[in-house]
Protein backbone atom coordinates (compact mmCIF):
# COMPACT_ATOMS: atom_id res chain seq x y z
CA UNK A 1 0.00 0.00 0.00
CA UNK A 2 1.16 3.32 -1.06
CA UNK A 3 0.92 6.76 0.91
CA UNK A 4 -1.37 7.64 -1.36
CA UNK A 5 -3.84 4.89 -1.00
CA UNK A 6 -2.94 5.12 3.18
CA UNK A 7 -3.85 8.74 2.69
CA UNK A 8 -7.50 8.02 0.92
CA UNK A 9 -8.15 5.59 3.60
CA UNK A 10 -7.66 7.92 6.54
CA UNK A 11 -9.62 10.29 4.66
CA UNK A 12 -12.46 7.76 4.72
CA UNK A 13 -11.68 7.87 8.92
CA UNK A 14 -11.62 11.50 9.72
CA UNK A 15 -14.52 12.05 7.62
CA UNK A 16 -16.68 9.00 9.12
CA UNK A 17 -19.15 10.15 11.39
CA UNK A 18 -19.55 7.11 13.46
CA UNK A 19 -16.08 6.20 14.09
CA UNK A 20 -15.66 10.33 14.87
CA UNK A 21 -18.67 9.43 17.68
CA UNK A 22 -16.97 6.83 18.86
CA UNK A 23 -13.57 8.16 19.31
CA UNK A 24 -15.33 11.27 21.04
CA UNK A 25 -17.19 9.00 23.31
CA UNK A 26 -14.04 7.45 24.71
CA UNK A 27 -12.52 10.47 24.64
CA UNK A 28 -15.18 12.42 26.72
CA UNK A 29 -16.14 9.41 28.83
CA UNK A 30 -12.73 9.49 29.71
CA UNK A 31 -12.48 13.51 30.70
CA UNK A 32 -15.65 12.85 32.53
CA UNK A 33 -14.16 9.96 34.81
CA UNK A 34 -11.30 12.25 35.46
CA UNK A 35 -13.06 14.51 36.71
CA UNK A 36 -15.45 12.37 39.28
CA UNK A 37 -12.19 9.56 40.49
CA UNK A 38 -10.70 9.57 43.87
CA UNK A 39 -7.99 12.09 43.76
CA UNK A 40 -5.83 8.85 45.32
CA UNK A 41 -7.07 6.21 42.67
CA UNK A 42 -3.43 7.01 40.46
CA UNK A 43 -4.48 3.52 38.72
CA UNK A 44 -7.63 4.90 37.81
CA UNK A 45 -6.15 7.90 36.89
CA UNK A 46 -3.21 6.65 34.37
CA UNK A 47 -5.84 4.68 32.87
CA UNK A 48 -8.04 7.88 31.99
CA UNK A 49 -5.06 9.74 30.92
CA UNK A 50 -3.94 6.59 28.83
CA UNK A 51 -7.65 6.85 27.38
CA UNK A 52 -7.29 10.60 26.57
CA UNK A 53 -3.93 10.13 24.67
CA UNK A 54 -4.87 6.86 22.58
CA UNK A 55 -7.94 8.97 21.09
CA UNK A 56 -5.34 11.80 20.69
CA UNK A 57 -2.17 10.15 18.86
CA UNK A 58 -5.16 7.97 16.92
CA UNK A 59 -6.60 12.00 15.53
CA UNK A 60 -2.83 12.79 14.81
CA UNK A 61 -1.61 9.45 13.21
CA UNK A 62 -4.58 9.88 10.81
CA UNK A 63 -4.22 13.69 10.31
CA UNK A 64 -0.24 12.83 9.64
CA UNK A 65 -1.68 9.85 7.07
CA UNK A 66 -3.59 12.96 5.00
CA UNK A 67 -0.78 15.35 5.14
CA UNK A 68 2.02 12.43 3.81
CA UNK A 69 0.20 11.61 0.81
CA UNK A 70 -2.24 12.85 -1.95
CA UNK A 71 -5.11 11.63 -1.92
CA UNK A 72 -6.87 12.04 -5.19
CA UNK A 73 -10.43 11.32 -4.45
CA UNK A 74 -12.87 11.29 -1.47
CA UNK A 75 -13.12 7.33 -0.73
CA UNK A 76 -15.93 5.63 0.14
CA UNK A 77 -17.18 4.59 4.13
CA UNK A 78 -14.44 2.59 6.15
Amino acid sequence: MDADQIAQLAMSLRDNEVFQMALDNQRNGAIEALVKVDATDTNAIHSYQATVRVVDELRGDIAGFIASGAPKKKPGLA
